[in-house]
């Protein structure tokens, strides 16, 4: 289930968000929303080309406020070329009639807290780039649905030109978006370039950290299971004490009586897999197909998380647990006998266990 989410939460990201990579102008920093007010600057010449085959795109984060119903929220706008198709959102929505107004676009999730639809006009504020306060009203053209909660809550979308022209920043951006399918060489330049490996390093994290807590959960489950197994061969062998001894009386020996005992409980692990399969194969394929929808909203965790969970099971997955649990089921097995196997066939014959 962890290795589904993030694989889940990267494609989304990298489909609708960070491409292949990208590149920031020196100022940008996401984790100080101190420096956005500066984060941007003159998009570098050396993108130019790359802009030009559609593989490269400019997005400028700027600060403004809006007021739906009297209500003042702060918000990022996203200034992006309505032509642009290296992020998979619909940016040529902008180029929609907005009847005189500022047409711009916003997620379901924004347009829910903010109660807006397709439609609705409000005042947006912002400062342009000289410093001096500037407001229009504008009109939602667009209500997107996006997996990518990051890029919906708190933004709203506007033409890249436009978002220029009215905050006097003519030809500048914060970031450079490398298309998902581009394998080429990327320009020098003086922004700082940052991978889709770098960008999603949040994400890893995350998962990481969860993973081991579930690894520990995993192995207290695990030593329940060998508990019972062990319980089980316990009283197994006691009940047959006088089986071995009759086996042993009649010639066979420790080491053939051991390997005899293993064998059969590790066949027990054998079966156990078999039924195991008949039942649980049905239930992973149908967990696989219809995920595990979260009880409650993913989209305040800050990050790009699904509301549904899709688990992924490798090969590697699947026969390594079972490998495991074969290899400690026999262990356990093992453990009851050899210490049983050391009477004398006298003793067992009596039902002594010691």
């Amino acid at each position: 289930m962890y290795n589904g989410m993030q694989d889940q939460s990267i494609r989304i990201s990298e489909d609708t968000d960070y491409g292949s990579g990208q590149f920031w102008c020196e100022i940008y920093d996401p984790y100080d929303p101190l420096s956005l007010p500066d984060a941007h600057d003159v998009i570098p010449a050396v993108f130019d080309p790359l802009r030009e085959a559609g593989v490269m795109t400019p997005v400028m984060l700027y600060q403004g406020a809006i007021y739906p119903d009297n209500r003042m929220k702060n918000v990022i706008l996203r200034g992006a070329d309505p032509g642009q198709t290296v992020m998979n959102i619909p940016t040529d929505k902008l180029n929609g009639e907005a009847d005189g107004y500022l047409p711009i676009m916003i997620g379901q999730r924004m347009a829910k807290s903010i109660g807006a639809k397709e439609g609705d006009i409000f005042t947006m504020q912002w400062r342009d780039g000289n410093g001096a306060y500037d407001a229009r009203d504008a009109q939602v053209v667009y209500v997107m649905v996006t997996d990518n909660s990051t890029i919906d809550i708190g933004n709203i979308w506007v033409d890249l030109a436009l978002l220029q022209d009215i905050t006097r920043l003519e030809n500048q951006a914060t970031m450079m978006i490398v298309d998902k399918s581009y394998s080429g060489d990327l320009p020098e330049a003086s922004w700082s370039y940052h991978s889709l490996f770098d960008l999603t390093a949040d994400i890893r994290n995350m998962v990481e950290m969860k993973s081991s807590g579930g690894s520990i959960m995993y192995g207290v489950l695990m030593a329940l299971a060998l508990l019972a197994i062990f319980d089980t061969q316990v009283l197994s062998i006691w009940r047959r004490r006088k089986e071995m001894g009759t086996l042993m009386a009649l010639g066979m020996t420790r080491l053939t009586l051991i390997k005899l005992f293993t064998l059969e409980g590790s066949m027990y692990g054998i079966f156990a897999a078999i039924l195991a399969t008949i039942y649980g194969a049905p239930l992973l394929y149908l967990n696989n197909v219809k995920g595990l929808t979260m009880p409650m909203d993913v989209d305040n965790f800050g990050m790009v998380l699904p509301q549904t969970l899709y688990p992924e099971y490798s090969a590697a997955l699947i026969l390594g647990t079972i490998i495991v649990v074969l290899i400690t089921v026999t262990i356990t097995s093992y453990i009851p006998v050899r210490k049983l196997a050391q009477l004398k066939p006298t003793d067992a014959l009596r039902g002594k266990m010691s």
